[in-house]
């Protein structure tokens, strides 16, 4: 019969997340640390793992959902959130009304008028034909409240020239302007989005497992204008 390694014979122990009081907030046992490690938080060690979970349940999101995991690049560690994880935070404000993105191509006519930092207009036109390489994206975030925040992100400063790039370039630049202004707005730090990680993160990911095939909702450039009317 064969002898177990000493790593195997080191059985996992549960962890428990403690709230601001010191009291458990969320208990973790043997088994499921197991799963969590060969599954979300691959090469984590035990204090990074204590780390990731506390994050996750203090933004109160799931990792089997692909709402948060933890990733290693050589020594370097990040904690990671899908666009639809930081779309959960920001839906969770009161305030929240909608957020709606739309790529820019070089052959549209596209200006964002800003004064003093906040954008006052959106001049946003072109053809469904012929519109030109791709050139970056802009997303809009609008409140209950009528306040709007808005952002526009540069292709060329994206961009990691691989295949996820290349297949999905409007899904993926329009992704980064989104999770933009999600993050500003749900006020949220230390959480890093998949779009806009260095170039050498992408050799570790599972291409197949990415799916950005779904649907954005055009911004409604007028209602955008009629909310930053109304807000002054």
């Amino acid at each position: 019969m064969a002898r177990k390694s000493k790593e195997e014979q080191i059985e996992t122990a549960p962890i428990t997340i403690p709230d601001k009081d010191g009291n458990p907030l969320a208990v973790y046992p043997s088994e499921m640390v197991d799963t969590i490690k060969a599954t979300v938080a691959k090469g984590a060690t035990n204090e990074e793992l204590v780390m990731f979970l506390s994050i996750a349940n203090q933004y109160g999101l799931n990792p089997f959902m692909k709402e948060i995991w933890f990733t290693k690049m050589g020594d370097e560690s990040a904690i990671m959130t899908s666009r639809d994880g930081f779309k959960k935070l920001a839906e969770r404000k009161p305030n929240f009304k909608k957020c709606q993105s739309v790529a820019v191509y070089e052959n549209d006519e596209f200006e964002m008028e800003w004064v003093m930092g906040e954008l006052r207009n959106i001049t946003h036109k072109f053809k469904q034909n012929d519109r030109g390489a791709i050139k970056g994206a802009y997303a809009v975030l609008r409140t209950t409240d009528h306040d709007v925040l808005a952002t526009y992100v540069d292709f060329r400063e994206y961009d990691k020239k691989n295949k996820i790039w290349r297949q999905y370039s409007s899904a993926m630049i329009r992704k980064v302007a989104e999770n933009d202004v999600y993050k500003r707005f749900a006020n949220v730090n230390g959480l890093n989005d998949f779009e806009s990680m260095p170039k050498n993160y992408y050799k570790d990911v599972n291409e197949e497992e990415l799916d950005y095939s779904e649907e954005f909702e055009p911004i409604d450039i007028q209602g955008v204008i009629n909310e930053m009317n109304e807000e002054e």
